[in-house]
């Protein structure tokens, strides 16, 4: 899905410098992990199911405090979440215990992509491409050809697969990412979040930069760009189906196609929904959204900063706040099914919904 050092470039006056105050607390707590003081390489889980959480509980992440932003589930017991300092971190049981994985860099990685519990990518900043063949046991990088950052990956199976980033980076693999070749996308604003059907991988989006809306319907061998009225950054993208889906971003943006992303409608934000419009701000804007993701053609849920939790229950046409538990920004979202979701954030945040 969307990073968090991508989204806070963008809010930085869109000049590409990051959070530094995260960095630097990110940088300490990678170090503290490598050289084993204070953090134990296993931690068990601190959750409370009360109910005024709606569900969702803490689960410790080994006592690091850096933004996690990318997040990949297998299965509703095993996943992957990603962050700063070259973090990752694994679990096998729902999030009652974490290990953490070797990633032999210190980039920040944006966002991770699992096809099997044994296969899978990340991607990073300055053009960092990771991947596994045993689970994360050990990783290997791959040569994307570029410098440029990194913030979203998605495979469409084990060979096939595409990232992008900064300035319109667009990359396409067909070998499991041992080469991997840049596809034109007419444009450089910056890529965020890229989403593929997986009942039908022909079709395809991505977003980004000042509302960019690109699509395709071939698999990703052509790409062409949608006029988008609403010029706001767009950080997570979600169709449920070839025509229905949805973009969210600042001033608490949802945006919703009925038409496979050829034009947009607004269903939150600017004055509209729970949200309204936000404020502007030197280093973000209050309300923004960062990820979205939908359980069925009907339920579907948002993250944002400070806390922001939305959730649907009729397809977006309306939108409620509910309870997350923390005020930290969040940054990522991903469900296995309706009764298992996992959120991740700012200050080793991750969030489980559940019953394990």
């Amino acid at each position: 899905m969307t990073g968090s050092n991508g989204k806070n470039a963008l809010k930085l006056g869109k000049t590409g410098f990051a959070n530094k105050a995260s960095m630097v607390l990110g940088t300490f707590a990678a170090f503290l992990l490598s050289v084993g003081v204070f953090v134990s390489p296993v931690s068990k889980a601190i959750a409370s199911d009360d109910p005024k959480f709606g569900g969702w509980v803490f689960r410790d992440s080994l006592d690091i405090s850096i933004p996690f932003n990318g997040l990949s589930f297998v299965s509703p017991s095993e996943g992957w979440v990603t962050g700063a300092s070259g973090s990752i971190l694994h679990t096998s049981d729902s999030g009652k215990t974490w290990t953490a994985q070797v990633s032999g860099t210190t980039h920040w990685l944006q966002s991770a992509a699992f096809v099997s519990p044994t296969k899978g990518w990340i991607v990073g900043n300055q053009g960092t491409i990771l991947t596994t063949d045993d689970g994360g046991k050990t990783w290997v990088p791959q040569n994307s050809g570029v410098r440029f950052d990194l913030y979203t990956v998605t495979f469409l199976n084990p060979t096939e697969g595409f990232a992008g980033g900064f300035a319109g980076t667009l990359l396409h693999t067909t070998d499991g990412g041992a080469t991997w070749k840049k596809v034109s996308t007419d444009t450089a604003q910056w890529i965020m979040s890229i989403f593929f059907l997986k009942s039908n991988p022909s079709n395809g989006w991505a977003v980004g930069q000042d509302g960019l809306v690109l699509v395709t319907t071939d698999g990703g061998a052509t790409w062409s760009k949608k006029r988008n009225p609403v010029g706001k950054d767009l950080y997570g993208v979600y169709f449920s189906d070839a025509t229905h889906g949805w973009a969210v971003g600042t001033h608490g943006i949802i945006e919703f196609s009925s038409n496979g992303g050829i034009s947009w409608s607004i269903q939150n934000g600017m004055g509209v929904g729970p949200l309204g419009r936000g404020i502007e701000g030197d280093e973000r804007e209050l309300n923004d959204l960062h990820a979205i993701t939908f359980v069925d053609d009907k339920t579907g849920y948002a993250v944002g900063v400070m806390g922001i939790l939305l959730k649907t229950t009729d397809g977006g046409n309306h939108w409620s706040l509910i309870p997350s538990g923390t005020g930290l920004d969040l940054y990522n979202i991903s469900f296995q099914g309706p009764g298992s979701g996992w959120i991740v954030g700012v200050g080793g945040m991750i969030l489980h919904l559940g019953n394990s």
